[in-house]
């Protein structure tokens, strides 16, 4: 029988968390109640252990589906039916979360003081959730006094609690603060993990201080926490930032000696660097070797490279390109499209502009064209651009000889363009003055 029963509540939890995810993933919250509900009322649910994993299984779906006052309003009609029932420390720690994650401070800040009053003790990870949630919304002195409040409490920190510090401390740039914040992470049992050393080098790479994110990088292999792809890519990223690309590439090269592997973000933080510098060949290189280790050239890959073959007027190459995304499955964007078709035409490509209108035509796609790209009002922007400057010119003379707001009013006004309108004044305050 007691295997009957065992078997029957994986059943009952199982059926719960796939309708729970059907329901509040398709919007309907109050369905999901109703079947905790009706889960609860069997005899093997009610008022046991298992009544109450389920409840915090609600609750916790309710939040990150960003149904937190629903999961709320719930908890507070079960606290109100059962005055005798002591929630949970888990289950103010999932409100607390998702008050947090919704980014509402002053309920989520209502519920801890709601949590202190009824004497619910907090864990470490109410702590943590406390901690980054301060963090998430830019309040890192108030998380810094939560650890403050651990260690009266005798909690120990551990990194749930000390790693969204350091990053937010990192992300503002404040070095000092950061170090000293890892003096004391060092003296707990686990100490600092790679999302820390990621944060302290994100910060640094951030901060253009290259020096320190590589000491931070020795440090981290000195404790036998080895880098990850992720830790690279920050110096990618500040490398492609300030185009600095050999310093990008020999970087790239010591993390291939190394044994480390680039992932999809390495060769797409170095393609669009290359990319933007017109260096084609470094470009194509770079390109072969990331197929050669598994990572297909995505959308934004092959956009980048699709476009800077067509601006080294390297046509064929830009069609081959084009064709090889359709054949991956990628739909290429109508822009490329519109800007190869432009440039064949142009160059007089009439045959490789049938056929990439035929490629494009075998598959559906938007024809929408961002609002900066518009070849037939190229002429008209730099006329309009021109005039602006020169009246612009013809103003500032204007205000060095009149005193009077009323005349720029009234010329402002003029059916005039506003170069006349501007000659017209300087005239008219010239027969004034002689008058």
């Amino acid at each position: 029988m007691a295997g009957f029963d065992l078997q029957l509540y994986h059943l009952i939890v199982v059926g719960f968390v796939f309708t729970k995810w059907f329901c509040i993933g398709a919007g309907m919250s109050e369905a999901a109640i109703r079947t905790f509900e009706y889960a609860s009322s069997l005899d093997l649910i009610h008022n046991s252990e298992a009544g109450t994993s389920l409840f915090e299984i609600l609750l916790d779906s309710l939040c990150k589906e960003g149904h937190v006052r629903v999961a709320t309003d719930y908890f507070d009609r079960k606290v109100e039916k059962d005055p005798c029932w002591v929630p949970s420390v888990r289950i103010y720690n999932i409100l607390l979360n998702g008050w947090f994650r919704s980014r509402k401070l002053k309920h989520a800040e209502r519920l801890w003081l709601e949590m202190k009053k009824k004497n619910v003790k907090p864990s470490v990870v109410t702590y943590g959730t406390l901690v980054e949630g301060y963090c998430r919304m830019r309040r890192v002195e108030r998380a810094i006094e939560l650890v403050d409040e651990m260690k009266r409490e005798g909690i120990k920190s551990n990194a749930i609690v000390y790693n969204p510090i350091i990053d937010a401390l990192a992300e503002a740039g404040r070095f000092k603060e950061v170090l000293g914040m890892m003096e004391h992470f060092f003296l707990c049992e686990e100490g600092p993990t790679i999302s820390t050393y990621n944060s302290l080098v994100k910060g640094y790479c951030k901060a253009g201080d290259l020096v320190g994110a590589s000491k931070i990088l020795k440090m981290m292999i000195s404790r036998e926490v080895f880098p990850t792809p992720t830790t690279y890519n920050y110096f990618f990223r500040h490398f492609s930032k300030c185009r600095k690309i050999e310093e990008g590439m020999n970087l790239y090269t010591k993390m291939i000696e190394s044994g480390y592997t680039p992932d999809r973000l390495t060769y797409h933080l170095l393609l669009k660097m290359l990319c933007e510098e017109e260096r084609l060949d470094l470009a194509v290189q770079i390109s072969k070797e990331m197929r050669a280790r598994g990572c297909d050239m995505d959308l934004a890959t092959s956009t980048m490279f699709t476009h800077l073959h067509c601006k080294m007027q390297r046509f064929e190459e830009a069609f081959a390109e084009f064709e090889e995304m359709l054949r991956r499955g990628i739909v290429p964007q109508y822009l490329t499209f519109h800007r190869l078709n432009d440039e064949f035409r142009k160059q007089g490509m009439t045959e490789l502009a049938r056929r990439l209108c035929n490629l494009m035509s075998s598959v559906s796609h938007s024809k929408n064209l961002p609002n900066t790209y518009n070849v037939d009002r190229d002429a008209s922007r730099h006329a309009r651009r021109k005039s602006i400057l020169q009246k612009a010119g013809v103003m500032s003379e204007i205000l060095k000889t009149c005193n009077d707001p009323r005349e720029l009013v009234k010329h402002r006004s003029s059916s005039q363009n506003p170069e006349s309108s501007a000659n017209q004044l300087i005239e008219d305050i010239k027969k004034r003055a002689k008058t």
